[in-house]
């Protein structure tokens, strides 16, 4: 496990806990049910406290960097699906449930429209989270207003972040990475699913997290 792991698992296994238990109080048959987890992984169930092979899931992700990988280190990369990025390769309404977190605002922004669109295809119900724009500290980077700044600006900063300190990268590592992220504005990411419920996650009363629940 990364320092980075190590630090930080504590603090988001209870921030993703406390919103899964939101979304099963609102659908309590979810994990009886088919679910599809887009750009998801093995480290995400394990933080729930659940076996991902203990329920009919599929995980989708475009690469197996990492998020075949549980937090002891175990790799199960025989649970996780490949593809474009692009096209879910499955026919519509495939999945009781489609399940995206903090995934979209990684999706460049010419394409989250499609993205979203295939969502909703392959899926009967679907819960979509991404973090609130509106929160002080970018979370990927740990530093905070970083997502506020000009771009320009943010760019240079980025890995004065805890991300970049706790280990030591390269700046191609950093740009590539910042260059990947942009937050979305709630206004933005209610519009790609217009007619879904925001469940808003807070922390000292600001919002955290958004999860759109259609």
């Amino acid at each position: 496990m990364t320092l980075w792991l190590s630090l930080f698992h504590p603090i988001s296994a209870h921030f993703r806990r406390k919103r899964f238990a939101n979304i099963l109080r609102k659908a309590p048959n979810l994990l009886s049910q088919s679910v599809l987890d887009v750009g998801g992984s093995v480290h995400f169930w394990d933080k729930l406290g659940i076996d991902p092979k203990s329920f009919d899931l599929t995980i989708l992700n475009i690469a197996l960097d990492g998020q075949s990988t549980d937090i002891r280190g175990t790799i199960r990369d025989d649970i996780i699906v490949l593809y474009d990025g692009l096209t879910i390769p499955w026919p519509d309404q495939s999945f009781d449930w489609v399940i995206c977190n903090s995934v979209i605002e990684h999706v460049p922004s010419l394409k989250r429209t499609h993205f979203s669109s295939e969502i909703k295809r392959v899926g009967k119900h679907y819960w979509i989270q991404t973090p609130a724009y509106v929160f002080p500290v970018e979370p990927h980077f740990v530093l905070p207003i970083l997502h506020w700044l000009p771009r320009h600006f943010g760019r240079r900063i980025a890995g004065w972040g805890l991300w970049g300190l706790l280990r030591r990268r390269t700046r191609s590592e950093i740009d590539r990475y910042f260059d990947e992220v942009v937050l979305l504005t709630l206004k933005e990411f209610h519009s790609l699913f217009p007619r879904a419920e925001v469940i808003t996650e807070r922390f000292l009363g600001i919002p955290k997290s958004y999860t759109l629940m259609g």
